[in-house]
């Protein structure tokens, strides 16, 4: 079974084309961010561990996790991002494997993983190949303020909190550019399945 990471940093159109993947190509696509909540849902070992750390205030009182609290705490504090990371990493990691190996046990061919941390925590050495979806930084940081409601500063802490994308081209295998409309990102996610062979599953 062949696994490709599909990674890409915010507001690059990674998810766009992740779901052009599933609804249009009917792809099995495993997604991290639903692992990472899996990871940390009400009750489970990880959201424990977390509370151990960062105490219990990070837990609502519902028992799950106060996302919003959470992220504060670690939005400058990147010995706390650490941290956490060395908690819900190994999980989703775990996940992730369990998943692997049910598709390749039901004989899909080809599945993909989208990961927006796949470069950063070194887990294209757990993929066969990997897809980078890449967009102009004005483009991101327009796509961000109109997205989220935030100022022009904000938009671009947040690009600029992430790996570059300078270094994740030279980690990835094929460079998916998005700069146009969602025609033009279709054309070019059609050429590299054509190139690849890829859509007859």
């Amino acid at each position: 079974m062949r696994v490709i990471g599909v990674t890409g940093g915010i507001a690059s159109g990674k998810s766009t084309v992740t779901d052009i993947l599933k609804k249009r190509f009917s792809y099995i696509v495993i997604d991290a961010d639903q692992l990472a909540r899996q990871a940390v849902e009400r009750g489970s070992p990880g959201l424990i561990k977390i509370a151990a750390v960062f105490g219990q205030e990070v837990i609502k009182e519902n028992g799950e996790l106060n996302r919003s609290l959470l992220g504060e705490m670690i939005a400058n504090d990147e010995q706390a991002r650490k941290k956490l990371n060395a908690i819900v990493h190994p999980v989703i990691k775990k996940l992730y494997d369990s998943q692997i190996a049910f598709y390749k046990k039901s004989g899909i061919p080809t599945v993909f993983y989208d990961c927006p941390l796949l470069f950063e925590t070194n887990l294209q050495n757990c993929v066969d190949e990997t897809i980078l979806v890449v967009s102009d930084k004005e483009i991101r940081i327009n796509r961000i303020m109109k997205r989220d409601k935030l100022t022009r500063e904000q938009a671009t802490k947040r690009i600029e909190m992430q790996m570059s994308d300078e270094d994740k081209i030279n980690l990835a295998d094929t460079i998916i550019e998005n700069n146009g409309s969602l025609d033009d990102l279709l054309i070019t996610t059609n050429a590299y399945f054509t190139r690849r062979k890829l859509l007859v599953k």
